[in-house]
């Protein structure tokens, strides 16, 4: 009984994330309500509170748990047999993989997310944990690199790692807030800069 209760919980919780997300894209954020996601995945509005306090805890759940789903010890990227090209691919694909995240919504509605997220400290809070997660995900590549020798060795991979990632808030940024900056301009600009990023990291040779 227990093992069943648990697989309806996570059908119930899956049906709340894919009502959330759709309503996000054809409604926008903001005119979203809790009571809209809770008519639209079959649950009491009541139930949809006990899950999440709010529309942006909801959210930024949907984020956490996606990125645990699509970023996991056991994923190719952090196994594969390393040479400098595959090390450039697995970062240009972990970072593909993170903008996957956010851009299961809309363009209008991420803006709208990203203003209203920055008005209230605890999800400010939250997303800073999600961030502190995914720049361990990056170090952990990047240790692998250095160890391999595909990077200086003098490198400091917490410090690489704040660039990787500065490279990975900025090119958000400007596909949020940019009307002419598609999703094939946000992959193409950041994997020019990581190949740029890698020339500066090789290791010297005389």
């Amino acid at each position: 009984m227990t093992g069943l209760r648990e697989k309806k919980k996570i059908a119930r919780k899956d049906r709340i994330f894919a009502a959330a997300v759709d309503l996000f894209n054809n409604k926008g954020f903001s005119n979203t309500s809790m009571q809209d996601i809770a008519e639209k995945s079959n649950v009491a509005v009541g139930t949809l509170y006990n899950y999440f306090p709010s529309k942006h805890d909801l959210l930024l759940d949907i984020i956490q748990e996606q990125m645990e789903f699509k970023i996991s010890d056991s994923d190719e990227i952090f196994t594969v047999n390393l040479t400098e090209q595959k090390a450039k691919d697995a970062i240009k694909l972990l970072l593909r993989k993170i903008f996957s995240i956010p851009l299961l919504v809309n363009k209008d509605s991420l803006k709208e997310i990203f203003i209203a997220t920055l008005s209230s400290d605890a999800h400010i809070q939250k997303g800073i944990f999600l961030d502190i997660e995914l720049m361990k995900s990056f170090q952990k590549l990047l240790d692998r690199f250095k160890k391999n020798n595909i990077i200086s060795r003098d490198i400091n991979t917490f410090d690489a790692t704040k660039i990787f990632y500065s490279v990975l808030l900025t090119q958000m940024m400007m596909y949020i807030f940019d009307p002419e900056f598609d999703t094939e301009t946000l992959f193409e600009n950041t994997d020019d800069l990581i190949d740029l990023i890698f020339k500066g990291m090789k290791p010297y040779i005389i």
